[in-house]
């Protein structure tokens, strides 16, 4: 059967294969096709897709020469894409055949007046059309997003050193990872570029920090590790780039080809450990370099994919053979961007809720992060005079300082966005988020429970997946925002009453303790001593749950953390990335002592580089979450202690250390967390008996009656 969103290349070495693009979303036609294409396997390139934004997109990737496209597909139907297609310069050329069970003659009439050369019922004879299409000009007529590679005369090259060059001709300036037999040529040639390697401690920690590059910067993040246990290692960061939509590239290391399914040691092919298979799981593309000439337009290909549409992981392997043969420098032309506009009806509708709307809410996720899409939010925002809540991956993309702001809804939220569900809604707008179970308080029902329902994201498949919204607008967050703004220009402004004092936080007790903080306590003496503009990692844990309530974010792009997987041990090498990215600015890692214990060894990575990251410990001698998760559902506690000294460990990996365990101390080392040029690990003995109001979902709080201790802490 085939698949979608997989590509099927066959017997690489064909000089003239035929590409292929399939949109269909029809499981039993697609069986159909996958027996008959066998006997082109010589000659085909075949990409799948499901919907019709990867269509878009793909047209662009995949640079096919045909795409047979359903009329009716989720997203953007058959016909709604052919025209875009065709109204676009750079891919008007691209024959496209329109497929449809329910073909008719008015049908056909709409697909032939969208520009499709032909529309065809289903099922349909695939061999016709591609024997039609392996007789006319293989020539490719759509302007590559990637680059179309063309040899020119001159002297070789080693492809590593022609890898680099493709790397830094894209703009990466920094990679991570470890190197090894198999992967050795490429670190070979980075002695020859200015690109800044970083050796990390553990592939883990080279994925992480190459996410909290992507996550900080927009940029790509690009990771090179070895076969075998070196991309091994590199699963768990590489399913969190996916699960979190963040652009990285892995680059793996490869037996050379002529020794795949001999046994040869760490083979990672399709004889061996099959990584390929493996990643394409959780990659926007997993694929083999199959020559050495292919190698620079597909590793722009994997670029250009790593950072379209909702942006994700792309892994390449790079067989020894490969990277150390000789190829003539190609020509790479530019990346062709598909422009997927607004609907203008859409628009105009949101903006219509809005003017009859007497209690909106915007929800704002991580989607909203990046580019102008937050100063959109925010004119948008005081035009209506709506107020916004984030979800906790989106915390910061709307200052908590602001009148307008709730606070975070779902995992560690505020119950001033419980307050104001109750209160009634009648419209909710919600920008780019899933609308997962951390956001939604556990799939709460009061968000389906609201009046009109708008749910915006990048893409399709997340848009109806937990709630039906009455609109739903496939788009990226800033085109939305941007066409909004535009919309509203022309009405007037819109005053309502803005809910009373903003973001409401719990208070807690203080701790009862002689020898330890409590966690709250301790994250607002962090927060006065930090700059406003700090960065802040947080990893998985009970640590989690207080940095996103008692943290007040200004900066939309200071927020760092990564819930899709929520994989404990990644904020020290995110905070790596991060400040790698932004060298200019404090940026600190908030993790619990088991977070600590998975990757402390990423310290010596900082002090290695000279990163003066700050790491915040919160020790409470376990893992603290699981414990009270588990008492929640089953009744009693179960003990999973952490025992290490903190303080040592970090000193002998190089780092300056601190402990505190009582409130006051932290402001006597401030000096030494802004003066000192490397790492500072600071070992927070916190309260474990200190712990923030839970809802039903195990972790999950957001009371719907905001308790009578809260009071507003800004």
């Amino acid at each position: 059967m085939l698949e979608p969103h997989r590509s099927y290349r066959i017997v690489p070495s064909v000089a003239a294969r035929q590409r292929v693009l399939i949109v269909d979303d029809d499981n039993a036609h697609l069986r159909a096709l996958g027996r008959l294409l066998k006997r082109y396997k010589d000659r085909i390139e075949l990409t799948v897709v499901d919907n019709g934004i990867d269509a878009l997109i793909q047209v662009g990737v995949a640079r096919p020469h045909l795409v047979l496209l359903d009329v009716f597909m989720p997203g953007l139907d058959g016909l709604e894409v052919c025209r875009r297609l065709k109204a676009n310069p750079e891919t008007a050329g691209v024959e496209v055949i329109l497929t449809s069970a329910g073909m008719t003659p008015e049908l056909e009439a709409e697909a032939l007046a969208a520009g499709a050369s032909r529309a065809v019922g289903k099922p349909y004879d695939v061999t016709a059309i591609l024997d039609e299409l392996a007789a006319s000009v293989v020539a490719p007529t759509v302007a590559a997003p990637v680059a179309i590679a063309v040899s020119e005369p001159g002297p070789t090259r080693r492809a590593a050193d022609v890898l680099v060059d493709v790397l830094a001709d894209a703009g990466v300036d920094v990679l991570f990872g470890l190197p090894g037999g198999p992967i050795s040529p490429v670190h070979d040639a980075l002695l020859d570029s200015d690109v800044r390697v970083v050796t990390t401690r553990h592939e883990s920690g080279a994925l992480f920090a190459a996410a909290g590059y992507a996550h900080t910067t927009g940029n790509l993040g690009v990771a090179v590790v070895t076969s075998g246990p070196g991309v091994m290692n590199s699963m768990t960061g590489l399913a969190s780039a996916w699960c979190d939509g963040l652009p990285l590239l892995l680059l793996v290391g490869e037996a050379p080809r002529p020794l795949h399914g001999k046994g040869v040691l760490q083979d990672g092919s399709a004889y061996g450990l099959n990584i390929v298979g493996m990643a394409s799981h959780i990659t926007k593309l997993a694929a083999e370099i199959p020559a050495a000439n292919q190698l620079p337009h597909l590793l722009k290909r994997a670029i250009a994919t790593a950072r379209s549409g909702r942006r994700g992981p792309v892994l390449l392997t790079l067989p020894m053979d490969v990277t150390t043969a000789q190829i003539a420098p190609p020509r790479v032309a530019g990346v062709v961007h598909v422009d997927v506009a607004v609907p203008s009806a859409m628009l105009d509708d949101v903006a219509a809720l809005f003017a009859t709307a007497t209690r909106p809410l915007i929800l704002a996720g991580s989607g909203v992060r990046g580019g102008d899409a937050p100063a959109r939010l925010r004119r948008v925002a005081e035009r209506l005079g709506c107020p916004v809540a984030t979800t906790p991956k989106g915390k910061g993309v709307f200052s908590e300082a602001h009148p307008l702001a709730l606070g975070v809804m779902g995992l560690g939220g505020h119950p001033s966005v419980r307050a104001y569900l109750d209160g009634g809604v009648d419209l909710l707008v919600a920008i780019g988020t899933s609308l997962g179970d951390l956001s939604t308080d556990g799939f709460s029902p009061a968000l389906q429970g609201v009046g009109a329902f708008v749910h915006v994201d990048i893409d399709a498949r997340q848009i109806g997946k937990s709630y039906a919204p009455t609109h739903a607008v496939v788009a990226p967050a800033e085109d939305f925002l941007g066409g909004l703004e535009t919309r509203l220009r022309s009405t007037g402004r819109r005053h309502r009453v803005a809910p009373a004092g903003g973001v409401v936080r719990h208070e807690l007790a203080p701790s009862l303790s002689r020898t330890t903080i409590a966690p709250d306590q301790a994250l607002r003496e962090l927060q006065q001593l930090l700059p406003a503009d700090t960065i802040v990692t947080v990893d998985s844990g009970e640590h989690f749950l207080f940095a996103t309530h008692y943290l007040r974010m200004t900066h939309p792009d200071a927020w760092v953390v990564m819930t899709g997987l929520g994989s404990m041990g990644q904020s020290i090498g995110a905070a790596i990335g991060a400040q790698l990215g932004h060298p200019d600015r404090t940026v600190a890692a908030i993790c619990g002592d088991g977070c600590f214990a998975m990757n402390a060894f990423e310290v010596a990575t900082a002090v290695a580089e000279r990163l003066p990251i700050r790491v915040f410990v919160f020790d409470d001698q376990r893992l603290g979450m699981v414990e009270n998760g588990h008492e929640t559902v089953y009744g009693r506690r179960p003990h999973y202690p952490i025992t290490m000294d903190v303080t040592a460990l970090a000193a002998g990996l190089g780092a300056a250390t601190v402990r505190i365990d009582q409130p006051g101390q932290l402001a006597q080392h401030a000096a030494l967390l802004r003066d000192h040029p490397g790492p500072v690990v600071v070992d927070v003995l916190v309260d474990p008996d200190v712990r923030l109001p839970k809802k039903d979902r195990m972790g999950a709080f957001a009371p719907k009656d905001p308790p009578s201790q809260s009071r507003v802490v800004n």
